[in-house]
């Protein structure tokens, strides 16, 4: 097996332990025996727990970016179309992408470490810049420049939205959060 495959197998096995036991009650034991490798492999390509869970977090924010990428890329759907299944998917980032739901939700209760905060900062400000550009190309007939605000809070909403579903979740069976209409009247009002 090439270096590389390796590697991504290391991080595709240690990201669903971390998924499912946390950073905490996970060890590079498990995470060898899950591969079948043995423990020395793990720390030949990383050289601590921590920097293999980094290295997973990365990975799926690459991965959550990619996805969103794909969605605004979609040249079938109005722009409308692409904010409403961009909204839409961030419901799925609790399952699809749960250390990245995970940090958000850590963040916001103030226990990330510092490592985390900086990831967090860095692909946030990355999806901010994949908003922007689909903003400017949609408003450049329209205005002379998309507010410096405007996608950043678009991406901080998205997160917002993800967020409060969960916790509506917990809280109430009784109340919908954000249902397809609300999606898209947000949606509408955004792009109006």
């Amino acid at each position: 097996m090439k270096n590389n495959d390796r590697k991504m197998q290391i991080i595709k096995a240690a990201d669903k332990r971390f998924a499912r036991h946390g950073f905490h009650k996970t060890n590079m034991d498990e995470i060898a025996r899950d591969i079948r490798i043995g423990k020395p492999t793990l720390y030949y390509y990383f050289e601590s727990k921590d920097a293999l869970y980094i290295e997973v977090i990365k990975w799926e924010f690459e991965n959550y970016l990619e996805m969103v990428n794909q969605i605004f890329s979609n040249d079938d759907n109005s722009i409308n179309k692409r904010f409403e299944e961009y909204f839409i998917r961030k419901d799925a980032v609790r399952n699809d992408f749960k250390l990245i739901f995970e940090i958000i939700v850590q963040f916001i209760s103030d226990r990330t470490t510092e490592a985390e905060t900086e990831l967090l900062k860095e692909y946030l400000l990355k999806e901010e810049e994949l908003i922007k550009k689909v903003l400017i190309y949609f408003y450049k007939d329209k205005i002379k420049a998309v507010s410096k605000s405007l996608p950043y809070s678009v991406v901080m909403l998205s997160w917002m939205f993800t967020v409060g579903k969960k916790m509506s979740s917990q809280l109430s069976n009784e109340k919908e959060f954000l249902s397809i209409e609300n999606i898209q009247q947000i949606t509408e009002s955004l792009l109006s």
